[in-house]
């Protein structure tokens, strides 16, 4: 460095990362989610209306085995390079989310788990954006921006997209806008 300059150094970065996955059979999926979406799914969530379905752990529902082999592939390729992890860290957890029209997600976030993510297995335009809200304090000081940026943003929103998976760190705070189509918005999301 020399003397009239100077560098920045990013602290406690939060990354997200989003790939689509192109050979997941969605349509199997759909026909899977139908057979069991009137089963008893009483689970105490962020979910407000909609269906939850119970949560899976190994073994999990054959119709995601190739979506659970690219959500690995995922993990491999961004965050376990990324954050230097030790060993192979697998899904623990999964479930599906069919949220309606009105449905949405309260804020919430995935401990005590690393990653978290979420598959779109059916998704229109204005049926529920991913919102991630930026817990920084210094959001509460400033008054004032000329552009919001990864520095200064007080959330950072997704919209989905049928085929995009989306991976964030769990302690991350997020919620979902309510679907505003008469189409169902269906999401296979994870814990890692």
């Amino acid at each position: 460095m020399t003397k009239n300059t100077f560098e920045t150094q990013d602290l406690f970065t939060t990354p997200v990362y989003a790939k689509t996955f192109k050979n997941v059979d969605n349509k199997k999926i759909i026909k899977y989610l139908n057979k069991i979406k009137h089963e008893n799914h009483n689970v105490g969530t962020s979910a407000e209306g909609g269906i939850h379905t119970q949560y899976f752990f190994y073994p999990f529902p054959t119709v995601t085995e190739t979506l659970n082999e690219e959500i690995h592939k995922l993990v491999k390729e961004g965050p376990i390079k990324d954050f230097e992890v030790k060993g192979t860290p697998t899904i623990h957890n999964s479930w599906f989310i069919i949220n309606n029209k009105g449905d949405f997600n309260k804020p919430h976030n995935h401990p005590p788990y690393w990653i978290s993510g979420i598959y779109y297995v059916k998704a229109e335009k204005d049926c529920g954006d991913l919102i991630f809200n930026n817990n920084a304090e210094m959001n509460n000081y400033a008054t004032s921006y000329h552009n919001y940026n990864k520095y200064n943003s007080k959330e950072y929103r997704v919209i989905p997209q049928t085929g995009m998976c989306i991976l964030f760190p769990s302690w991350i705070n997020h919620f979902v806008t309510p679907n505003k189509t008469n189409k169902d918005r269906i999401a296979y999301s994870f814990n890692i």
